[in-house]
């Protein structure tokens, strides 16, 4: 479903997993966390393998592009600090308050931020990015563990600092292959975050005993890893910091002393108290506000100092530099939450679709999800009175699948929250390195929702669309403008033969459509398949993984949600509504008046026409363009035929189709500004040939 799954879509794909980041660690006063004294740095290699990366380091080499790409570096120290003291005073502010991990979770809006500015010119660097910036976000979240979370955390943000002085030295592209294995190091440590936010597997990992210092296992790979890379830029690790993870080992040590993790496994009372140590260390370290407190202001008023320093040699360019950063946090930041909620929704599919699979169940409405622990007998059937007629016999119950065993359950967890799925589920999401720009970009050219009902149903547009459909033979073609949440269809071309209703005004969220894989690529895509949802080199999600998207906590859910909601309704082979009917919109459930006036409100017909464009096919072709403004992809030109696969699709046409609506919507931005402007448009006597005249 959506407009980049298909009804056809099959819900078997491989389960996969979601990220969670955590927030900046603390320093507990504990005896389960380490405190500052405990806090350890290290300045080496930690095996031979790093050594022989040393030494390769140090060799003569031969210069590369990159040893001069002072430009990936430009200012980047300037915003690097900008951002630090945004996001310091931030997590100042939130610490003063009584719960420690609410103010902890201030630290996303800049998590990730500056290794983000090099992703422009090293476009891979962007996941990497993302992920610590979802590991600032989950680690907060996790319902036990928290401790290790937190110190876990406090390790990937001291790897995010050297990676960002790798990079503004330039040197971020000679160890490209070190960094892409931190990365996989930090699907793992994102998947296992989701992983301890569902208290079933809570109980799995005290009743089995696995897991229980994996936070160490990950950061030990993660840290020997950033030696290597901060080797090859010649960067000081001093400042990497090292903590000890306790409150695994100490959880460790309180199941041994209760008779070992069998022991506990087949004892309710003792699962009881493995539980409450837990729920113990927890709620000591959520109370020890004051460590952290006072390490993130002695943190802000180093970046303080910093920011006095530079401003006094520029203020201006300072001034316009953290207008930028603020600007980027903030977008980071809806990116962040996107990621994690979604994932957790995906996450939370495959998790009962591998159940399923297996023929097992995972009751995950108790904190042991159902799994057989030691019991009392039950009481026995009473006797039936000599005078009771025998009860008349209930029909059987469906058959439910068994409740799943520990191995079982364990089973489950290591294919759903793997760092593979974590990959899996980023690639097909709506992340984009330079979002922040590109926003820029759509509400300085009046492109957002609101903005464009001069668009919906354009006749100059309409031209483009037409003529392109019937020039390459395709069913399909239209243009998508595309703001930060949605993708709106502006002009739908649809022919079988003759022309059929146009889905002009209709809309999906960015998530769930085919577009975004071109938006991300910033250049032209062409695809086969079965189905939008299995296009080639452009993963979507299947319908049952949207369908649980819908219930996440993001405005594109909520979009995503009632495009799913229109489908339903309208599209049905059984609905009685006639095409010319207007749908209900989110506009009119809350009694206001459409934006795009109520004459370009899409129709039922309309509605009908864009689903059968998207759902149910057997093959289909796809060919997207992007039409940019100032750089930048704001709308997508494309040709799709849902009859069969193609290899003809002449991408250069299609090319010069988006060309011709990107001079449109130069133009009518250049018009938008001047009006905002208050400069009255002049158009003289012998006007030059518009787009449609021209084409």
């Amino acid at each position: 479903m959506g407009c980049g799954a298909s009804k056809a879509a099959s819900t078997a794909d491989a389960p996969a997993e979601p990220p969670r980041g955590g927030k900046k660690a603390s320093d507990s006063g504990d005896d389960l966390a380490p405190s500052k004294g405990q806090t350890k740095k290290e300045n080496r290699p930690e095996n031979a393998d790093a050594k022989a990366d040393t030494d390769h380091a140090n060799a003569p080499k031969k210069r590369s592009k990159l040893d001069e790409a002072d430009g990936i570096g430009a200012n980047f120290d300037t915003a690097a600090a900008i951002t630090v003291a945004a996001g310091t005073a931030t997590l100042v502010a939130g610490t003063v308050s009584s719960d420690a991990r609410g103010g902890l979770s201030s630290a996303a809006s800049t998590a990730g931020l500056g290794l983000l500015a090099f992703a422009k010119e090293l476009p891979w660097v962007a996941p990497i990015a993302f992920l610590i910036a979802g590991v600032v976000t989950a680690s907060a979240e996790v319902h036990t563990l928290r401790a290790d979370a937190q110190v876990f955390c406090k390790n990937v943000q001291s790897c995010e600092a050297i990676l960002d002085q790798v990079a503004a030295k330039g040197y971020l592209g000679h160890v490209r292959q070190s960094v892409e294995a931190l990365q996989q190091t930090l699907e793992d440590g994102l998947a296992f975050c989701e992983r301890l936010k569902t208290q079933y597997f809570i109980t799995q990992l005290i009743m089995s005993g696995r897991d229980v210092v994996k936070f160490r296992d990950i950061s030990d790979s993660m840290h020997r890893q950033v030696s290597v890379i901060a080797a090859a830029a010649s960067i000081d690790t001093q400042a990497q910091i090292r903590d000890d993870f306790a409150q695994g080992e100490k959880l460790r040590e309180k199941i041994d002393a209760l008779g070992g993790f069998g022991a506990v496994a087949s004892d309710p009372e003792k699962m009881t108290a493995a539980r409450e140590f837990l729920k113990a260390s927890d709620t000591l370290l959520l109370s020890s506000v004051t460590n952290v407190h006072d390490a993130v202001k002695a943190e802000a008023e180093k970046s303080r100092e910093a920011m006095e320093c530079m401003e006094r040699r520029n203020s201006e360019k300072m001034d316009a530099l953290r207008i930028q950063s603020e600007a980027q946090a903030k977008v980071l930041q809806d990116q962040v939450a996107q990621l994690t909620s979604m994932m957790a929704a995906v996450l939370g599919q495959r998790t009962s679709a591998a159940a399923e699979a297996s023929g097992v169940s995972l009751d995950f409405g108790r904190e042991d999800g159902g799994v057989p622990t030691a019991s009392s007998p039950p009481e026995p059937h009473p006797e039936p009175h000599p005078e009771t007629p025998d009860p008349v016999p209930e029909p059987a119950p469906e058959p439910r699948p068994r409740v799943a065993r520990r191995d079982e359950a364990d089973a489950v967890a290591d294919a759903v929250y793997s760092g593979a799925n974590v990959r899996d589920i980023m690639s097909k999401m709506d992340l984009y390195e330079d979002e922040a720009e590109r926003r820029r970009v759509v509400a300085d050219s009046a492109l957002e929702y609101e903005q464009i009902g001069d668009l919906v149903d354009n006749d100059d547009l309409h031209f483009l669309t037409d003529a392109c459909a019937k020039e390459l033979g395709v069913t399909d073609s239209f243009i998508g403008i595309i703001d930060s949440k949605r993708q709106t269809y502006v002009s739908h071309s649809k022919f079988e033969g003759e022309a059929r209703a146009r889905g002009d005004g209709l809309y999906c969220a960015n998530v769930g459509t085919i577009c975004k894989h071109v938006v991300r690529r910033g250049d032209a895509m062409q695809s086969n398949g079965p189905n939008h949802a299995s296009l080639t080199g452009m993963p979507n999600f299947t319908d049952p993984e949207y369908e649980a998207i819908c219930a996440s906590d993001h405005a594109q859910a909520a979009i995503l949600g009632d495009t799913f909601a229109q489908f339903a309704e309208y599209a049905d082979e059984n609905s009685d509504k006639p095409d010319g009917a207007r749908i209900e919109t989110e506009y009119d459930r809350n009694g206001v008046t459409h934006p795009h006036g109520a004459e370009k409100v899409p129709t039922v017909g309309g509605m009908r026409s864009l689903a059968e464009t998207f759902l149910g096919h057997d093959h289909i072709h796809y060919t997207g363009v992007p039409i940019k403004l100032q750089g930048q992809t704001v709308a997508t030109f494309c040709a799709i035929d849902r009859e069969r696969e193609r290899h003809d699709v002449d991408v250069e046409k299609v090319k010069l189709y988006a060309a011709r609506a990107q001079a449109m919507l130069e133009k009518r931005a250049a018009e938008k500004k001047l009006a905002r402007l208050g400069v009255p448009a002049v158009v003289p006597e012998a006007a030059a040939p518009t787009v449609v005249a021209a084409a």
